[in-house]
């Protein structure tokens, strides 16, 4: 099994960061322990098992990630603190999750009543919604 961390990143515009000097205050809301990370990253998973091709959508910023085959993810460092993500998935409820440090984080999401996933036939995996 190759659990490489490799992600998908769709930037809309790029984003303006305010330019911390030693002669500029921080801005409102900054966090130094956050600004010490590098990137981001954690795992969506479900009853236990990884969820590829999960959105999760960065507040405050136009940026979507998509996690890979593995369910990882991984998210460049902005220096505004740490970011809070709107994790969804088809058949999923939404989850929102605020990552507070710098450690790989692991989100479960849970599936919705009334979804079922097909683990037979020609589209395995494949969600599909009941009429309950």
């Amino acid at each position: 099994m190759n659990y490489s961390h490799s992600f998908f990143c769709i930037l809309f515009t790029a984003s303006t960061l305010p330019a911390f000097s030693q002669t500029t205050p921080p801005a409102a809301g900054y966090d130094a322990a956050s600004r010490a990370c590098n990137a981001f990253s954690g795992r969506v998973m479900a009853g236990g098992k990884p969820l590829a091709g999960v959105s999760l959508s960065v507040k405050g910023a136009m940026m979507i990630l998509i996690t890979n085959e593995e369910g990882f993810f991984t998210l460049p460092a902005t220096g505004t603190g740490f970011p809070t993500l709107t994790v969804s998935a088809a058949g999923y409820a939404p989850q929102v999750v605020t990552l507070a440090s710098c450690a790989p984080a692991t989100v479960e999401l849970q599936i919705l009543p009334g979804t079922r996933i097909k683990k037979h036939g020609k589209r395995k995996g494949q969600i599909t919604k009941t009429g309950e």
